[in-house]
């Protein structure tokens, strides 16, 4: 597609302006915001991830392609057109050979760009190198995150180098070459033939992976929803014989919840405060009746969605200082902080600082105001709050990270946040289909302690055990596989 245009833009200089401007505008646009606009239409997985990376392919191997043709001598053409070639010849036999290197230069950068920007697609359940990256993120390991990262600039390398050999064959044999066209259509060939593979390989998967009895299990990117997903995972590989599809570290609640309408996603653990003021978007302290019973009829009636019940503990925000620091201002609730706010920094995940429940809604109720926010990782605030970059953290009550940073979280003394009950969220479909699923997660629902959630986070976050492991002594620990 983007030769073609390149050609015409060639041709008809009243389009140039526009089409090119119009692919530097789009370079400008930020690879994950695009991957997250087209989730609700495209869904989770490959088919985003692939339109992303056509669409920033073009424009390098479009600019090629004009800049290409542009640098063709005159004189070439002058003796084209005294041979008395019609206008397709002369583009085939003497300006496309002669621009080839200058278009071969334009995938090259492609190529290293698409490369690039593949790796953020496991931020919407596209899989590859990347979810070594993104997990690494999320549990700070640097073994995960090197596992993916060397790889994937060994990959662009290999490909810079192959397609660069490339480009300097083809600039000092251009005679050969043109002496010799079926090289030419040789490389189109193996091209044409690789994508191929690689476009079927990709539907193949996804059309086998619907056609089995499988069921997709989902979390966020943080610790604890690994950790839940995958003891929902490893019950139902034992005990059933559904084959488990993992799709974690999907990041934002709204990305997940949209999976989920799709049918992209069959099973996923969420939190009632959560659901009740992310998704529903209900307003505080809206009546007596339990949270959790709001969200349970409300899911069914609207999403066609089933709460099961919950594991057994409630996960609540707050705000976490060291504990030096608690003892030095005498800060011990938020509105204690609330009093030195104005003087202190804060570092959050970015739906924090945005979400109804999160730093706007403490705002309001308690009056924060903060000199500094940071936008990071949910687990790259310790290193910030351990490094003096900032003062407070957005936490969890159930976070292992606080007792080996020496962090206290604060309490919520105007009762600001709903409970958040950890529980299973399924499509109703795939209940109908599967009953058996919520006979095999019984046994652990309403076992999990918020002590022993706690002491789960922390064997993963502090002493290095991986999220199934974790969940795997869990399980053999209760006897439940």
């Amino acid at each position: 597609m983007a030769i073609p245009l390149g050609i015409i833009i060639n041709r008809f200089a009243s389009f140039r302006n526009i089409v090119l401007n119009a692919g530097s505008v789009s370079q400008t646009i930020p690879s994950l915001a695009m991957l997250a606009f087209l989730v609700p239409f495209l869904g989770l997985g490959d088919a985003p991830a692939l339109v992303v990376l056509t669409f920033y392919a073009l424009y390098p191997i479009l600019r090629g392609t004009y800049t290409g043709l542009e640098s063709v001598p005159p004189e070439c053409i002058e003796a084209a057109d005294g041979l008395g070639f019609s206008n397709f010849q002369k583009l085939r036999w003497v300006e496309l050979p002669l621009a080839l290197p200058v278009i071969i230069s334009g995938m090259r950068v492609a190529t290293a760009m698409t490369i690039g920007i593949a790796t953020i697609a496991a931020f919407i359940g596209a899989g590859g190198l990347g979810d070594f990256i993104t997990q690494g993120l999320a549990l700070n390991d640097s073994s995960l995150i090197l596992l993916g990262a060397i790889p994937t600039a060994l990959l662009a390398l290999s490909f810079d180098y192959g397609i660069s050999h490339l480009e300097s064959q083809l600039n000092h044999r251009k005679t050969k070459l043109s002496k010799h066209p079926r090289v030419k259509e040789a490389i189109l060939v193996v091209i044409c033939f690789i994508l191929l593979i690689l476009v079927g390989n990709s539907f193949f998967k996804e059309y086998i992976n619907k056609r089995s009895e499988s069921v997709v299990i989902a979390s966020k990117n943080f610790t604890e929803q690994y950790i839940l997903a995958e003891l929902m995972a490893q019950l139902i590989e034992t005990k059933t014989p559904l084959k488990v599809i993992r799709k974690f570290n999907l990041g934002a609640t709204d990305i997940i919840h949209q999976a989920l309408l799709r049918g992209n996603v069959d099973l996923y653990p969420e939190y009632s405060g959560t659901a009740y003021l992310t998704v529903l978007k209900e307003p505080f302290n809206s009546g007596n009746e339990p949270v959790l019973n709001k969200v349970r009829s409300a899911y069914k009636e609207k999403f066609k969605l089933i709460w099961l019940e919950p594991f057994g503990f409630s996960n609540s925000q707050s705000l976490a200082v060291k504990k030096d620091f608690a003892q030095k201002h005498q800060t011990h609730t938020l509105s204690d902080l609330a009093l030195i706010s104005n003087n202190l920094r804060i570092a959050a995940p970015p739906e924090f600082l945005k979400r109804a429940d999160g730093l706007p809604g403490l705002s309001k109720v308690y009056g924060l105001t903060f000199k500094k926010m940071m936008q990071v990782d949910p687990n790259l605030m310790y290193s910030a709050i351990e490094n003096q970059k900032v003062d407070v953290i957005a936490a969890f009550t159930t976070d292992g990270k606080l007792q080996k940073h020496n962090l206290v979280t604060l309490k919520d003394d105007k009762d600001f946040y709903p409970p958040y009950h950890a529980a299973p969220v399924i499509r109703e479909a795939v209940l109908i289909s599967h009953p058996e699923i919520q006979e095999t997660l019984a046994p652990v629902l309403g076992l999990i302690s918020e002590e022993k959630m706690t002491d789960l986070n922390y064997k993963v976050d502090v002493e290095g055990l991986t999220p199934a492991e974790a969940a795997h002594q869990f399980l053999v620990e209760f006897n439940l596989i």
